[in-house]
């Protein structure tokens, strides 16, 4: 190994076990109304036994592609499950099988709190060069993606939803039309659930040092350029503009107009005397 380089590592790793013990409501659940769903329409909720605010809602299992697609979604019985949907709208499972769709058919969907956290730091020296690399990230966690509903403006959608939409038979059996108000689409689904997994590089910075033999002569003892840049790169499979989402305990993980995180890139000198 070569004697002019140095190098140190270090990690951490975090296992988050949640599960409520006890809640004020008894054996009854509590349920929160987070972003755009809708003071009636629960999306997140905290019952003893389970991780505190996990989200809850029907499960999607396709988009309808024509009107005779809704007449032919019947029960054992027969009947139409969602007889005022419209092609292009989110089709949910009756998950009872009782002939309707109703709150008795929501599913545990995810959960807001991550399973692992981890982190690992680095820094190497080369002669008179110096980096330092600082990761950070969660896995197994999922977000409620409140912003694929949204009207930015109140006119546009993000082009996400622009280039995925349904916009007729064929085009789409993952998203909806962009008639998010129409039908059962507004209710707390798996469509608005996704993996919140990331990791992100916090921190790096590569430094220079003068040699001593150079900056004696301007009589400075210490004469380092560097270039700095905060959270340049991320990487996550989150739809939305950042997987870190955060909120309180029973209203985590809900993006709904989250402020995503910024790049920052400078450039120094740091001089000792």
């Amino acid at each position: 190994m070569n004697k002019q380089l140095t190098y140190s590592l270090s990690a951490n790793l975090g296992v988050n076990n949640n599960k409520v013990l006890d809640v004020s409501t008894g054996t009854n659940p509590i349920y929160q109304a987070v972003g755009t769903t809708g003071s009636n329409n629960w999306n997140t909720r905290t019952i003893a036994g389970q991780p505190i605010g996990q989200f809850v809602g029907l499960n999607v299992i396709g988009v309808f592609q024509s009107a005779a697609e809704v007449q032919s979604y019947v029960s054992k019985n027969n009947v139409v499950l969602m007889p005022n949907a419209k092609a292009g709208d989110l089709k949910m499972q009756d998950v009872n099988e009782d002939g309707v769709i109703d709150d008795k058919d929501r599913v545990v969907l995810g959960n807001p709190n991550p399973k692992y956290t981890y982190g690992f730091n680095t820094s190497f020296n080369y002669k008179q060069f110096d980096l330092s690399l600082d990761f950070q990230g969660i896995a197994d966690v999922e977000i409620y993606n409140a912003n694929l509903a949204l009207r930015f403006g109140t006119e546009n959608f993000t082009e996400d939803v622009y280039k995925n939409r349904w916009h007729g038979s064929g085009t789409s059996n993952m998203y909806p039309s962009v008639y998010f108000a129409g039908g059962q689409n507004p209710r707390s689904n798996s469509f608005y659930v996704e993996d919140g997994s990331y990791l992100r590089l916090r921190n790096a910075q590569l430094g220079y040092t003068l040699s001593s033999s150079l900056t004696s002569r301007w009589k400075i003892s210490k004469l380092r350029v560097f270039a700095n840049a905060q959270n340049p790169l991320n990487f996550f499979k989150y739809r939305g503009f950042s997987p870190e989402v955060g909120g309180s305990p029973t209203r985590a993980g809900v993006d709904v107009d989250v402020y995503p995180l910024y790049a920052t890139y400078n450039f120094g000198v740091n001089l000792t005397f």
